[in-house]
């Protein structure tokens, strides 16, 4: 797979923008991803520059709403391709807001029954709790 990338040092960081962060996920979301994947998760980064976030997209070999640890059980990453972006209201606020833009995304986007096919979709910080917007009906 392939996915277009800027270095580090090229990336200008902008307001969260939908748009932008579903083009993100559409380019992702249009190669296959491998057969083993149960769970997806959008991890979230500070970056270090001041008022600076990154979200990665992980697929993974399992889900459990019960137990976070599931989001490490990684088979297919974005690696450094994430979406950057700005937010001057503080992390908890920023996490709101890419949760309500992710509901969106699933409610509209032409990849989203790419999504609703696993038995999960969680984000989350990387060093914090995880929020469940998505679980299966079994």
């Amino acid at each position: 797979m392939f996915f277009w990338k800027k270095k580090k040092e090229e990336i200008t960081f902008e307001e969260f923008s939908y748009t932008k962060f579903a083009v993100w996920l559409n380019e992702i979301l249009k190669n296959p991803l491998p057969v083993n994947v149960k769970g997806i998760n959008f991890n979230l980064y500070e970056e270090e520059k001041e008022n600076t976030f990154g979200v990665q997209f992980v697929a993974t070999s399992s889900f459990d709403s019960n137990d976070d640890d599931w989001a490490c059980d990684e088979v297919f990453s974005s690696n450094e391709n994430m979406y950057y972006f700005t937010n001057e209201n503080g992390w908890e606020q920023t996490l709101k807001e890419v949760e309500k833009n992710v509901k969106t995304y699933l409610e509209k986007e032409e990849y989203s029954s790419v999504l609703k096919k696993y038995e999960g979709i969680g984000l989350g910080f990387v060093d914090g709790d995880l929020i469940i917007v998505y679980k299966k009906d079994k």
